[in-house]
């Protein structure tokens, strides 16, 4: 069982984690300052890890820098100074800045280099305590089981069909979109022995799911924490 699962046979309800953290119109999303917000605003936060030319995690959704920092450049183009001089984040720096068992739902977007598996042992332990690793990509998971068995794992899911294959790759959990988590669905999986996290929920009606004892977590944003903070809590 994750860290995330523990925490919520504790709480008894799905734990809430800030999707990119708690951003809006002032706060980037995948900043520090919306990761610590974040981690105070909810039961743990999510985000995105790339790594720059120099191998380094950085914190950042796109592989380009031209949505989010108007600069049509690749992020492994650049180096983690050259990145952080932009305002994107290192993985070290933003375990340094949040609350130090945060609990954090860590997507991998690409094949993981030395570096994560370095700065989560540093910051984490060799268990990397408090940290599931997620990912869209299963050789991306294969990767991280490889190098480190012990580590918790989620498949990242929008279809049925790629969610049914969290069991083969043996993960501990399945992580989809909202719009896959129903009765049957939740059910199929959890009877696998998967924990089942969902997506985001961004309003009151996309936060009715947090009803649902059955999941561990769900990832909010926006409007959508303070609506399933209000049905959880």
């Amino acid at each position: 069982m994750s860290a995330i699962g523990r925490a919520r046979e504790t709480l008894g309800r799905p734990l809430l984690l800030a999707h990119r953290g708690a951003h809006d119109e002032t706060i980037r999303e995948n900043s520090l300052e919306a990761l610590v917000a974040g981690a105070v605003q909810c039961d743990g936060v999510e985000f995105d890890v790339r790594f720059s030319a120099d191998g380094t995690a950085v914190i950042v959704h796109d592989a380009t820098l031209n949505r989010i920092f108007n600069l049509p450049r690749q992020v492994r183009e650049l180096t983690s100074r050259e990145l952080m001089e932009i305002g994107v984040p290192t993985l070290a720096s933003a375990l340094a800045a949040m609350p130090a068992l945060t609990l954090i739902d860590l997507e991998l977007k690409e094949a993981p280099t030395d570096d994560l598996f370095t700065t989560l042992h540093a910051a984490r332990g060799p268990g990397a305590q408090g940290v599931v690793i997620s990912s869209f990509d299963p050789g991306i998971l294969y990767a991280v089981e490889k190098r480190m068995p012990g580590w918790a794992r989620w498949l990242n899911a929008e279809t049925l069909e790629a969610a049914d294959r969290a069991a083969e790759l043996s993960c501990g959990g399945v992580s989809v979109s909202i719009d896959l988590l129903s009765d049957e669905h939740t059910d199929r999986w959890v009877s696998r022995g998967l924990e089942v996290a969902g997506w985001t929920v961004r309003d009151r009606t996309d936060a009715e799911v947090a009803r649902d004892a059955r999941l561990v977590a769900l990832c909010v944003e926006g409007d959508g924490i303070r609506a399933a903070e209000a049905l959880t809590r």
